[in-house]
């Protein structure tokens, strides 16, 4: 993928986030079922936790309100849903742009590093690769990595939201097979470059980044499997 189609798919996204944060935080008021299982997979005691791609701080409320983790960090791209964040959840913000080498490189050791729902934004497998190393250098030696995945395609409901990519002056031809232009219609109508990412691919990146997978699991949405989770840790 040529440099300047991954820097137009990155676009599209920040504008994505940015122009429909308030409706997006509303569509994630309550946590996903998979969060419930996640509480399984944290060490104990659970000092801290980096939340990249953190959004509206969800994750961070859920593991806070259970007990689970002494303290959050949130990270992410979008200065309005970091505000929505900072507002609701507990913890420490940094606005950063983690699509780009070295965005997470002060922010310490956690024993989590959590970042779910935003590898699938990530345009190039070769940025997908170093942002997952990004958080593998983050996490403690006996700490956990958790991802999760959307997996639009396995849902007819969720395939129906697929553009074509001309809407964006693109096509198939300038982006990868996996690589999909989705709309956004609560409210708002809204464009968002997603990859899809399922297991196969998933445990790809984990042996390019040098991680080892402990777990891997499907929840979420109508159909309860529109989420793949994802836990690593070093080998």
């Amino acid at each position: 993928m040529r440099a300047d189609v991954k820097e137009q798919l990155l676009a599209i996204n920040r504008a994505f986030y940015d122009s429909i944060a308030d409706s997006f935080a509303e569509s994630r008021a309550t946590p996903q079922p998979g969060f419930y299982r996640l509480l399984k997979a944290l060490p104990v005691p659970c000092r801290s936790l980096l939340d990249v791609g953190c959004g509206e701080g969800r994750l961070g409320r859920f593991l806070l309100d259970h007990d689970a983790i002494e303290s959050y960090a949130g990270v992410d791209f979008s200065e309005e849903l970091l505000a929505i964040a900072s507002e609701l959840t507990a913890g420490e913000f940094y606005r950063r742009e983690i699509s780009q080498a070295g965005a997470l490189d002060d922010l310490g050791r956690f024993d989590v590093v959590a970042s779910l729902a935003v590898m699938q934004h990530i345009p190039g497998a070769d940025n997908r690769i170093r942002l997952l190393a990004s958080l593998k250098d983050r996490a403690l030696p006996d700490g956990r990595i958790i991802l999760s995945t959307w997996q639009f395609m396995s849902s007819t409901r969720q395939q129906r939201k697929i553009r074509d990519w001309s809407l964006v002056g693109l096509s198939d031809n300038d982006v990868a097979p996996e690589d999909y232009l989705l709309s956004w219609q609560r409210g708002d109508f809204a464009l968002r470059y997603v990859c899809h990412i399922d297991e196969k691919a998933t445990e790809a990146l984990a042996e390019a980044a040098g991680l080892e997978i402990v777990d891997q699991f499907h929840s979420d949405g109508k159909e309860g499997n529109l989420s793949l989770y994802t836990i690593l840790k070093h080998p």
